[in-house]
């Protein structure tokens, strides 16, 4: 089966963002060009200072021009080319006739800095250009003029040049630092939300999430949550009142029942009359210890699990010799105190040793281990648990592929009483065949 793709809202948004800042910048790019060429300005082009830059040389006597390969196509191309360079003590050189109208202007070409000035078309012999460069340990102020063809991509590098200080660098900075920030801090108050709706029970009547602190868009998927989890809440709610009421209306005429059939006289049918009214009473029990778990009075006293062990195995062991070769208990001779419910912990453990009765294949030994840590364990000789089946038997009214007699409540009634006395529950294979259930609680500070 083909895995659901599931797009994450963040990525969404980041790149989302990204392309519209894309966008933004092409049209910019794009406004700045038809600016450009509507008005029909000319430019001249970066490599005309590169090469003039690279032919030009300090000597003692002052600035030259070294004729270079560069250089002279340069001049070749273009005809009207003329320059000025002078350095920081005023000396200065000219390439080319300099135009009358940039005269005055050459001889205070060491004051000026880095500007230009466009020309339109027909007086593109006008269009000059000054640059200040590092050369030889000299600065260099280089006035250039008579050249102002440019190529469509140097036009596009012109225009991206003019944008960049102001536009396209803080645009990249904030594309790639504050998007990400803006947009997580955007999502943080979702994914509080998300947190506290992993917290929320079902079985608590308010259970629902907050909706004055989401953002607006979000609150009406907040809104139709809390109005599921209501919905969910009183169904819930509803069927426990059910099992609850039907437990307690089920005792008395199963009383009834067992104190009928204790009086008849004996007859072949009577044992199994009486065994399966025995079920039914224990069904009965389980639910009213599931809703007495959900109690939100429950009180804890310390319970000493060696003692408490002891006396189940002493109520239990006629039924568990019928049923196996040996019932052991191997426990610490000093008391392991735990915090807890007596009769809620002496469920635990005998629902676990009826497990290991009726699952046990009725061979071999059944041992029920107490450790000094408030760990117990209780081990049978039987079949064991399949993988797949591990997590399953702890559900309600879940029992696997087995034949054996039983309604699924006894194992998930342990993990709840477990769970509610701060402990976990597990099942492994034992050592040489079966399986082994282990509890661990937490100590008690005695």
């Amino acid at each position: 089966m083909k895995a659901a793709h599931n797009p994450s809202l963040i990525g969404r948004l980041l790149w989302s963002l990204c392309i519209m800042q894309v966008v933004v910048l092409v049209a910019a790019i794009a406004g700045t060009l038809y600016h450009i060429i509507d008005d029909q300005f000319t430019f001249m082009d970066d490599a005309v200072i590169d090469v003039l830059e690279d032919s030009i040389a300090v000597t003692p006597q002052g600035l030259v021009f070294e004729s270079s390969e560069p250089l002279r196509k340069l001049q070749a191309t273009n005809p009207g080319l003329w320059v000025v360079i002078a350095d920081a003590n005023g000396r200065r050189e000219e390439l080319g006739n300099v135009p009358g109208e940039y005269r005055e202007l050459a001889n205070y070409v060491s004051m000026l800095g880095i500007s230009q000035i466009r020309a339109l078309p027909e007086h593109r012999h006008l269009t000059m250009r000054i640059e200040v460069k590092e050369i030889q340990g000299q600065r260099v102020h280089i006035m250039v003029g008579g050249v102002a063809d440019l190529s469509f991509t140097s036009l596009i590098v012109q225009a991206t040049g003019l944008l960049s200080p102001y536009f396209l660098t803080p645009l990249l900075l904030f594309t790639l630092l504050a998007t990400p920030i803006v947009v997580l801090r955007a999502m943080r108050s979702v994914r509080r939300l998300a947190s506290r709706a992993a917290a929320l029970d079902i079985s608590q009547h308010d259970a629902h999430l907050p909706e004055d602190s989401v953002p607006r868009e979000i609150r009406p998927l907040v809104s139709a949550f809390n109005a599921a989890m209501e919905r969910s809440s009183k169904a819930y709610h509803a069927r426990d009142r059910f099992l609850r009421d039907a437990a307690h209306e089920l005792r008395m005429p199963i009383a009834v029942l067992m104190a009928r059939l204790d009086g008849m006289p004996a007859h072949p049918i009577k044992p199994m009359l009486q065994i399966d009214l025995a079920r039914l009473a224990t069904v009965a029990e389980q639910l009213l210890d599931l809703q007495r778990l959900q109690s939100p009075k429950m009180e804890f006293v310390t319970v000493d699990l060696v003692a408490l062990a002891r006396e189940v195995i002493s109520d239990i062991a006629p039924l568990a010799l019928a049923r196996c070769d040996d019932l052991v208990l191997e426990a610490p001779e000093h008391p392991v105190w735990v915090m807890g419910q007596p009769s809620a912990l002496s469920r635990v453990i005998t629902n676990l040793l009826q497990n290991a009765l009726v699952h046990g294949a009725g061979v071999g030994s059944i041992s029920l281990q107490v450790g000094a840590n408030g760990s117990m364990a209780v081990t049978d000789q039987g079949p064991g648990v399949a993988q797949e089946d591990r997590e399953q038997i702890f559900q309600p009214f879940y029992r696997g592929k087995t034949e054996q007699p039983g309604h699924g409540l006894g194992l998930h009634l342990v993990q709840e009483i477990v769970r509610a006395h701060g402990g976990r529950i597990t099942v492994e294979d034992a050592t040489g065949g079966g399986a082994i259930f282990k509890v661990q609680l937490p100590l008690a500070a005695v």
